[in-house]
């Protein structure tokens, strides 16, 4: 072999190398760090009350890419269940997150699920606003398949 087509080769072998494991790695990143706009709700199983929190902003949240669903969605949903365990005692309660990244769309679900139980005879609810309590991020940690 020349030695022009040996230096072809290896260039073309650097460039594969180089591109290859980019091109792996931003196809198997399959989550997005973003902020996200939230709601908690609380209810309890023993007595009639509900937990509405404000509506607010969480930054650095996990969103999956392909389904846009949060991820560890759990975590968000204890740290709300811990908040009104310690500050309201009783319990237990079942916790809900409604989620989105849209402001308005999640404004026009908060004021459903206000009015909603508002108008409520059988539940009271309490508002459960910025100062008392706030969502905050959770790291996330892959998992390999």
């Amino acid at each position: 072999m020349n030695k022009s087509l040996k230096a072809i080769i290896c260039f073309a072998l650097l460039l594969l190398t180089a591109v290859g494991p980019m091109e792996a790695k931003s196809k198997s990143k399959k989550v997005v760090q973003k902020p996200t706009y939230m709601i908690g709700v609380a209810i309890s199983q023993v007595d009639s009350v509900i937990f509405i929190t404000d509506l607010h902003k969480v930054d650095s949240v996990t969103i999956q890419k392909k389904t846009k669903f949060l991820m560890d969605r759990q975590l968000y949903s204890f740290q709300l269940q811990k908040y009104i365990t310690e500050t309201y005692k009783g319990g237990p309660y079942v916790t809900a997150i409604f989620f989105g990244n849209k402001l308005r769309k999640m404004e026009n679900k908060y004021l459903a699920l206000h009015k909603r139980y508002v108008q409520s005879k059988e539940l009271r609810m309490i508002l459960v606003d910025q100062g008392q309590f706030r969502f905050k991020p959770e790291k996330y940690i892959e998992e390999n398949e």
